[in-house]
């Protein structure tokens, strides 16, 4: 009759439950990809011919610096028409509220008259407006990044032109298990290892996604990167190493 030999059986059992108890408290991998607190894609307000385009991508610029030009010659014709369109119903208003005081006139024509102005006044706003557009400024100190145009090149409006950022300040992008909001918040120390430049560098948790994803039982996490690496760049990627608290 065979008899099972528990003497063999139960080491090798305890030792399953050791592997498997090990492998849960074993932290999952979490993938970490960096990219730009500040970034933004730039499109054309007006439709017009690019006049002047100076940088490439790649290019770093400072806050306010030009970025695209437009020849406006029509745009700017409107404006001063629109301004002198303002100057001649604002002396006709003027003129007729004068009459009015002494009875020379009625209150329908300088109602009229003030009416007249107030839509000069409108059409130059307009004007000015639409004149504005003419010159496109970067809104942060960055470097250029994709440039969908090219000088002397029509676009219409709200065509897209170009995308900027701000390499310098960088977020750490990851997914971790939902299970992890009993004890990750903001200010949460990690480091990030970056596989392009084989090095870990600090961070903290600034913020978490409002949202858990039902599916995959996790949640978007922002952690910033503590301190100025200028050799980080958008895009990289490698590991968010986490010490999980006792």
């Amino acid at each position: 009759m065979f008899r099972p030999r528990f003497s063999l059986i139960l080491p090798a059992l305890l030792l399953g439950l050791s592997v498997t108890a090990h492998g849960a408290d074993t932290m999952p991998e979490i993938r970490a990809q960096l990219v730009p607190k500040r970034s933004t894609v730039l499109s054309s307000q007006i439709a017009a011919q690019i006049s002047e385009l100076p940088l490439r991508e790649g290019d770093s610029f400072s806050e306010g610096q030009k970025l695209v030009a437009f020849d406006c010659g029509i745009q700017k014709a409107r404006q001063a028409k629109a301004n002198a369109q303002e100057t001649a119903t604002r002396k006709t208003y003027e003129v007729k509220s004068k009459l009015n005081t002494l009875n020379s006139i009625g209150v329908l024509e300088v109602e009229t008259a003030a009416a007249e102005h107030a839509m000069a006044e409108a059409e130059q706003q307009m004007a000015r407006e639409v004149a504005s557009h003419c010159v496109v400024t970067a809104p942060f100190a960055g470097r250029m990044g994709p440039v969908d145009v090219k000088r002397f090149q029509s676009v219409a409006e709200g065509q897209k032109l170009l995308e900027i950022l701000d390499p310098t300040e960088l977020e750490a992008e990851m997914l971790v298990p939902s299970s992890w909001l009993k004890w990750l918040k903001p200010g949460f120390a990690l480091e990030i290892g970056i596989e392009e430049t084989g090095r870990k560098y600090p961070a903290k948790v600034a913020r978490l996604s409002p949202r858990i994803d039902p599916v995959s039982q996790s949640i978007r996490v922002f952690a910033v990167i503590d301190g100025k690496f200028p050799e980080l760049l958008p895009g990289m990627s490698g590991r968010a190493i986490v010490a999980a608290p006792n």
